[in-house]
């Protein structure tokens, strides 16, 4: 029987260096979904996404880290800096562990964000969090509040399939054993209102999942179905939003556009698949 994996690339409309390498890793087979950014320079990019790829989802990125916001800095004071910039990941979510960030405001912007991906794209099949924002427990219930008034009924997981988990110190195995846990728990809560892939791969950053067949190995040992690996993707390693992922983003560019790579994976069993299998 083949095994079923979604493939979602992530970051659509942050540039078009993202933009080229996800249209190419869609059609070469391997990338099934993307979500768009609203917030970022190429947006134009995503107006004819489902035009071009019927086959695929089309989720929302939320994104409240990075960039200005869709909707008016004066209306959201809290969750933008004095140069009406959003806050980073971590001033995130230490702000709103500290209740300096309002959840009207998350609630305003995340809105706005929604009404833009709709009039750019139309429904959103899922949505999921630019830099994992909505992984605080409070502000979760916010981004659900606002995809659950927009009818969009399913989202990432964070349940946890492994390929790089060897050699962790004990201190990292001991804090997995309870992040993975949590997330066992959390997720399994979750999916009363959303439907959600099986599992996520996740990485330590120890090795590449574009290395080899590490991922493909992974993937056959966990042996489920539905299963979704992320990308982010990009052509070329020149953007200011890429952080310490830059190279990694050629690499895996390379690999989501290979042919190699779409033919051995199907000739060992898999087939790429949308959040449209999710039931």
């Amino acid at each position: 029987m083949m095994q079923k994996i979604i493939v979602t690339a992530d970051d659509y409309g942050m540039c078009d260096v993202v933009d080229k390498a996800i249209d190419a890793g869609i059609e070469n087979g391997i990338i099934t979904t993307t979500n768009v950014m609203l917030n970022m320079e190429t947006l134009h990019n995503a107006k004819d996404l489902r035009a071009r790829y019927p086959h695929i989802s089309v989720g929302v990125h939320f994104n409240v880290t990075t960039g200005k916001p869709v909707g008016d800095p004066k209306e959201i004071p809290t969750l933008v800096n004095e140069n009406g910039s959003f806050w980073t990941i971590g001033e995130f979510k230490k702000r709103y562990s500290k209740r300096l960030i309002s959840p009207d405001d998350l609630e305003r912007e995340l809105e706005a964000q929604c009404a833009l991906f709709e009039q750019t794209c139309g429904t959103a099949d899922y949505w999921n969090t630019h830099e994992n924002s909505s992984l605080h427990t409070k502000a979760f219930k916010v981004f659900e509040k606002v995809a659950k008034k927009h009818g969009i009924k399913a989202t990432r997981t964070f349940q946890r399939v492994y390929f790089d988990k060897h050699g962790l110190s004990l201190k990292t195995e001991l804090r997995e054993f309870l992040v993975k846990n949590f997330f066992n728990l959390w997720f399994t809560n979750i999916r009363k209102t959303f439907k959600m892939p099986t599992a996520r791969v996740v990485s330590f950053d120890k090795i590449s999942k574009t290395e080899g067949d590490i991922l493909m190995n992974a993937l056959k040992k966990d042996g489920r179905q539905l299963i979704e690996v992320v990308f982010h993707p990009a052509t070329v390693a020149d953007s200011p939003y890429f952080g310490n992922i830059s190279t990694e983003r050629v690499k895996e560019y390379e690999f989501v556009s290979s042919k190699d790579v779409y033919q051995k994976y199907k000739a060992n069993g898999f087939e790429f698949v949308s959040f449209g299998e999710l039931k």
